[in-house]
């Protein structure tokens, strides 16, 4: 027995000293919300709570593992559970960064910066399903001339959730001029594309070609931030077309205090006119505390078809 607590002891001491060398952070989205619709709300909720690890084994290489646990939500069953949403190796080279494992997508992320409240709202994209916000593959990252970015990625199609079940492979390119992140300043213009085969129906084989096409600008003073970004999402012989339009607009009133909004309408097929909506949010945040935000806000959701649902939330995010 000794023998065995020796040995747990010295394995748990190595183990320190090895994350001691890295760095390791978390995030927490925890919330409150409340409306008087049909079906009432009136509760507090954690959505995410993110455990990052990160190191680097040379001067060119470095690796990174995110954990992240959000619910099952299938209706029977709503537990938090515990996933994996990174597990990446990056490559510095002359030539680019080469990225390879499960690593985050490049469809929205600089939107998600651009509109810089994602633990009040997804940005646009990630909120109506056009892309995943991680997947399992390789990535290619470059800048030229400081300013403009690129990057291409080669990956299962089915995001961080889902094993591969076919033989496609999707395709996601970006090209953006500015700075990857304003929010003390700066801005952006740029495009994502993304291509991945799927076969029609069981009964009909043929293969046809998902494209989602998005493009974006924001800029920033530091103290003023807005931005809009246009996205398109075709399914191929489906004849499906979906788009959102979304703005945003940011203004901060003190070292602590911004106010903020955004508006987004979503069509999801330009022929039909059904299941459409418009999303209005607004709200303040203070930041009593560096990684420390609360933001009491309202979002208004108006179907094509229905009834305006209107959710008071009061948001938390507190990080390290």
């Amino acid at each position: 027995m000794k023998k065995l607590i020796y040995v747990c002891a010295i394995l748990f001491l190595l183990s320190a000293v090895i994350l001691a060398q890295g760095k390791i952070s978390s995030k927490v989205y925890f919330d409150y919300s409340y409306n008087s619709d049909k079906t009432p709300t009136n509760s507090f909720d954690i959505h995410r709570v993110y455990l990052t690890y990160a190191n680097s084994l040379s001067k060119s290489i470095s690796f990174k593992v995110i954990t992240d646990v959000g619910r099952f939500n299938t209706g029977k069953d709503d537990r938090l559970s515990l996933y994996l949403k990174n597990a990446l190796v990056a490559w510095q080279t002359d030539y680019g960064k080469f990225v390879f494992g499960l690593q985050g997508m490049n469809m929205f992320n600089v939107e998600e910066h651009n509109w810089g409240y994602r633990f009040i709202e997804k940005s646009p994209m990630d909120l109506n399903h056009f892309a995943s916000s991680a997947d399992l593959g390789f990535g290619y990252y470059n800048k030229f001339a400081k300013k403009f970015n690129v990057s291409a990625l080669v990956t299962n199609g089915g995001g961080y959730k889902k094993v591969e079940k076919n033989d496609y492979k999707k395709f996601s390119f970006q090209a953006f001029y500015g700075d990857a992140k304003i929010s003390k300043g700066g801005y952006n213009v740029g495009t994502s594309l993304s291509l991945e085969s799927f076969d029609y129906t069981a009964a009909d084989t043929s293969t046809q070609t998902k494209t989602v096409l998005g493009g974006f600008a924001a800029y920033s003073t530091g103290t003023l931030r807005i931005g809009a970004e246009y996205d398109f999402a075709n399914s191929g012989g489906l004849d499906v077309t979906e788009t959102i339009l979304s703005a945003f607009a940011n203004y901060k009133l003190s070292k602590v205090t911004e106010i903020f909004g955004r508006f987004d309408i979503f069509d999801p097929n330009t022929n039909v006119d059904n299941d459409g909506y418009s999303y209005i949010i607004g709200g303040v945040n203070f930041v009593p505390a560096k990684g420390f935000s609360i933001a009491p806000n309202v979002k208004i959701k108006t179907p094509q078809t229905g009834n305006t649902n209107t959710t008071y939330f009061v948001n938390f995010e507190y990080k390290i």
